[in-house]
């Protein structure tokens, strides 16, 4: 099924036309039949305070070519690539899983490879405001990002660099998986700086916020779990509680899509 239905993108209309040309149905009754079309869910990437009459968002053109030589695009965003100025779009808002510390002056670290920087995005414009109005009393912000390419992955270049200038970025640590011989991703930074992660999530009472893919929200989580092991001294299971507990008190945030 994997191999001959999802990989080759064969949809409804491939099965009625090219698979079964011999089903008959009246239209109403096909209708019936239909699966609802599932909304997408996007992670805003823009701060309601800097921009409060607009909504930011960041995607990447799902694009590839079938087996039989045609192309798939992927539903939502082939829609919004096609969109031109002034069209309008069906959306809802619905309410974050990201909540900034109420105590400024705590610490935040994220995590955001690829698309997966949309929320960090907007974070960082929240805190740049946040900074210009109580200045030197907020606390560190440090981003992890990752795409495969500098050149022409490294999506908010522009703004990640005027964050770090003004003083709002704290430290950019970067991961471009295929710019060298052996691939490096965002959680072999942060294995890197596991004693200085450590310090901060113990003693600074930071926050951690992760998106992006699955695979990379489970590689991170079994990261910082050898950071807790290495450098607080526990056991693998009392580390992963110690994750639990930061998770249920909002410390540790993910959202994570397949």
């Amino acid at each position: 099924y994997k191999e001959k239905s999802v990989e080759a993108h064969v949809g409804i209309g491939d099965i009625v036309t090219r698979l079964c040309p011999s089903i008959v149905c009246p239209l109403e009754h096909f209708i019936m039949v239909c699966p609802r079309l599932q909304p997408r869910y996007y992670t805003i990437s823009s701060s309601s305070t800097v921009h409060p009459k607009t909504i930011h968002i960041t995607y990447a053109l799902l694009e590839s070519e079938k087996k039989n030589g045609g192309k798939f695009t992927g539903l939502c965003s082939g829609h919004l690539s096609s969109l031109s100025k002034g069209d309008m779009v069906r959306v809802f808002v619905r309410d974050s899983t990201f909540r900034l510390p109420k105590q400024p002056e705590r610490p935040i670290i994220m995590i955001g490879p690829g698309t997966g920087i949309a929320p960090m995005r907007a974070i960082l414009q929240e805190r740049s405001y946040e900074r210009k109005s109580i200045g030197d009393a907020q606390g560190p912000n440090i981003l992890y990002f990752g795409c495969k390419n500098r050149s022409s992955d490294y999506i908010y270049r522009d703004e990640l660099e005027a964050f770090s200038d003004e003083g709002t970025l704290t430290e950019l640590h970067l991961a471009f998986s295929r710019d060298q011989a052996e691939k490096v991703y965002v959680q072999h930074l942060l294995a890197q700086r596991g004693a200085e992660t450590w310090k901060l999530i113990d003693e600074g009472n930071a926050s951690i916020f992760v998106c992006g893919a699955v695979k990379m929200g489970a590689d991170v989580d079994h990261t910082l779990q050898d950071i807790i092991v290495q450098h607080g001294g526990m056991s693998r299971d009392k580390a992963k509680a110690y994750l639990g507990k930061l998770h249920t008190a909002g410390r540790f945030v993910q959202e994570l899509w397949a």
